[in-house]
Parts: C-alpha cells; structure tokens; sequence
C-alpha cells in the first residue's frame, strides 16, 4: 500500500464524514466514522469506499424529506459492509464487526430516548438481517460484485422494515 493510496483514503473519508455531519449529524457521522474504521482494520485502499458510497442514497433521502427512520437502512448498509469484509478473515470477525455497528446504533437509539418495544424490533431486524448478509458469506467471500449486491439488498430489507 502506498502512502498516495493511504492519503487518498483518508481523503474520501473525510468527505464522507464531512457529508454525515452536515446533513445529518453526529448520530450518522459515528455511525459513518466506526464503519470506516473497522474497514481501514482490512483494507485502506480508496477502491474499498466504493461500497460505503450509496448509503450515501439514505443519508440524501433524509436531508431531503426529514425522515428520520432513514438512519435504520443507512447504517445497516455500513453494518453489512463491515460483516462482509472484516468476515473475508474469519466469521466471527464479521459477528464482531457488524454487532459492533448495530451495537452502537441501538446505544444511539436508546440515547434518542427510543421506546424498548422500537429497540426491541429494531433489534431483532437488525440481528435477521446480519443473520442473512454472513449466510451469503461462502458466496460473496472476496467478489466484490456480489458483496455490493448482498449490502445493497441488507440496506432495502432495513427499509421494508420500517413498515414494521
């Protein structure tokens, strides 16, 4: 890895914090900011934030209409990211890495004064939808394509979700 390499990810990776704290704020920048984190532990090529980009979607939604319930598809598609590729090394590896990301989301939630019941789903589908994007690990295991493909897919059900 060069330090060019290095230097152009930390670039983008201000640019997409820049982008979580001026249009939705620390809750969405701490998220943003563990995610990167836990991505820069395996890979710190900028090619690798290319699938941290369009939950940037979720972020544009809510600055838009001001639906807070985005948050929910935007972290689980960080969540998933993180599953999937600290998960490439060992499973448990992508356990810790996306509990870690939903972990910190419920701590948020729970500090946004969210009721248990709506903990408890969000909870309960966040653990499902893990569930499902490690079961694609054997598949997606290092193919990029199918790794967005699985993330995209986590961040829709989290957003079908809401419906619950």
């Amino acid at each position: 890895m060069t330090r060019v390499s290095i230097a152009i990810f930390v670039a983008l990776e201000i640019l997409f914090l820049a982008a979580t704290q001026s249009w939705g704020g620390w809750p969405w920048t701490a998220i943003g900011a563990t995610a990167i984190a836990a991505l820069a532990v395996v890979d710190l090529r900028p090619a690798s934030l290319a699938m941290v980009a369009p939950c940037l979607v979720w972020l544009a939604l809510f600055w838009a209409t001001g639906n807070r319930e985005l948050y929910f598809p935007f972290t689980m598609h960080l969540a998933s990211l993180v599953a999937l590729r600290l998960g490439r090394g060992e499973r448990w590896q992508g356990v810790a890495g996306g509990g870690l990301v939903g972990g910190l989301f419920l701590a948020i939630r729970a500090s946004q004064q969210a009721t248990a019941k709506v903990l408890g789903v969000e909870c309960v589908v966040a653990a499902l939808i893990l569930a499902v994007v490690l079961a694609m690990l054997p598949v997606s295991r290092g193919r990029n394509a199918v790794e967005g493909g699985v993330v995209v897919l986590a961040s829709l059900l989290a957003y079908a979700s809401l419906a619950l």
